[in-house]
């Protein structure tokens, strides 16, 4: 394990405080986060809704509904950086899926992360398997959510996806020196990439941020696909704009090792 890192997969409420208060800081100008906030608020004044408070509160019902499963949550730095990854057998519900009622944004963001899945990390079905079925409501969160039992982890029913690791979220202090924030978030990484490695797996992760992608990029990911998400509706910073181009995002693989 990388120097400087903690990892549990059953965190206290402090460390959950802090990586909540990690993401309110770390997202303020994610374009996809602000997307989906001023969807969720029916605002057009991103202003309004964009800010730390407003941030803790989107982010505290997914991680608390994340962290009741068996996710993974990493820090390095004394909180530098963060992330949360979803293992191989992850049962429970993702942090994007734990909103009652989605809008259109994020029901189209759901939608196509699911679609992209089974694109590139689907397999011939290979019979049942642990991890084709999601945990009972008993050994997940019961938090609130229209899909208690997420289809993107219903494996059986049109293809499988094969065992691989999910960077789910991931964030550094805006407020650090960005080279500490780098090495935080390669902190975070190194860690799953020497567990994808020896388990020869693959990692999947999602980004709407250009900067980022490259520095995945730099890591060894690759690009399988850019997708533009809530065209007609935002522009490319996610604030409402009728007519807009939308937000672009990129679904990411590192699996060079499997070749």
């Amino acid at each position: 394990m990388s120097t400087g890192t903690t990892t549990t997969t059953s965190p206290d409420k402090a460390f959950l405080d802090k990586f909540i208060s990690l993401l309110s800081r770390a997202y303020l100008t994610s374009p996809l986060t602000a997307a989906f906030i001023s969807e969720i608020d029916s605002s057009s004044n991103v202003s309004d809704v964009m800010n730390p408070a407003r941030l803790t509160q989107h982010f505290t019902l997914g991680i608390t509904a994340a962290a009741r499963s068996n996710v993974v949550l990493i820090e390095s730095g004394d909180f530098a950086a963060a992330a949360l990854w979803e293992p191989p057998d992850f049962c429970g519900i993702p942090p994007s899926q734990a909103r009652r009622n989605p809008g259109p944004i994020l029901q189209e963001w759901r939608s196509v992360a699911r679609t992209l899945k089974a694109k590139y990390l689907s397999l011939p079905d290979q019979g049942p398997h642990s991890y084709d079925q999601p945990a009972a409501p008993s050994q997940s969160s019961g938090a609130p959510s229209e899909d208690p039992y997420p289809a993107d982890f219903n494996k059986d029913i049109d293809y499988e996806t094969r065992p691989f690791y999910h960077l789910a979220m991931i964030a550094r202090d805006p407020d650090i020196d960005p080279n500490k924030g780098l090495a935080g978030i390669k902190a975070c990484m190194e860690v799953f990439l020497d567990k994808a490695k020896k388990e020869e797996l693959p990692i999947w992760l999602e980004t709407a941020s250009e900067a980022s992608k490259k520095e995945y990029e730099d890591m060894g990911f690759r690009v399988c696909e850019e997708v533009t998400i809530g065209k007609g509706r935002v522009n490319a910073k996610g604030w409402p704009t009728e007519g807009g181009e939308g937000v672009k995002t990129w679904a990411m693989i590192w699996d060079e090792h499997l070749n």
